[in-house]
């Protein structure tokens, strides 16, 4: 499997970067104090993580060099760490983009269930730790119901936590290709989101929930 492309395997294959304590702990040293996103490009608690424990170890690293961390997930493994979260300027945020198990399946293949990260949520603060979650991307016709968004909104009351949204991002070679098939008023008007998202801030603002869109 060697000369297959990794995106052609995408989701099968993890490389893991095996130096990669070795140049945090060079980088903590010289770097300025700001927040850490762990992880901006993939999931931090991916089912490897269990047993090779880099992240616990790269969160060792920065909590020692006092830098302030931001997690973001859809794992309740992150459960696992409280013992180093708990008590230091690190936020754990919780990708929901639907609590549907179906929704799930089809769109998060191999991700774990809504319901393991929704309990993992409510454990994470219980404790105290800031949260937030994640609701996106949000597709038209497949997670943008009323009543999902009043359980989401509902489960960001419960837990005390902000809920940052966010839109499908489609490739712009893409975007190009769907105007011509379908036209440039029916990719608009399908695109949309403009409705959705109010009715969204309608809820957070009901509910006294902190709500904001991703990349504004």
């Amino acid at each position: 499997m060697r000369n297959v492309m990794p995106s052609l395997r995408w989701g099968r294959d993890v490389f893991v970067k095996e130096n990669v304590l070795e140049i945090l702990r060079r980088e903590v040293r010289r770097k300025p104090k700001g927040v850490v996103g762990v992880s901006t490009a993939t999931d931090p608690y991916q089912p490897a993580e269990k047993g090779l424990e880099v992240t616990r170890r790269a969160l060792t690293i920065l909590i020692e060099a006092g830098f302030p961390v931001s997690i973001q997930t859809k794992s309740p493994l992150v459960v696992r760490d409280i013992d180093l979260i708990r008590g230091k300027k690190i936020d754990v945020g919780f990708t929901i983009t639907s609590t549907d198990k179906e929704f799930q399946r089809k769109f998060e293949p191999g991700a774990p269930p809504p319901e393991e990260r929704i309990s993992a949520l409510e454990t994470v603060s219980s404790l105290g730790i800031i949260t937030w979650i994640f609701y996106g991307p949000i597709i038209p016709g497949y997670n943008d119901a009323p009543d999902e968004m009043e359980r989401i909104v509902r489960l960001g009351a419960k837990t005390k936590s902000k809920i940052i949204y966010d839109r499908l991002n489609i490739k712009p070679t893409v975007i190009r290709r769907l105007k011509t098939i379908m036209g440039e008023d029916e990719f608009n008007r399908r695109h949309s989101l403009r409705e959705q998202f109010a009715r969204l801030e309608a809820l957070c603002k009901q509910h006294g929930v902190r709500c904001e869109f991703a990349f504004p």
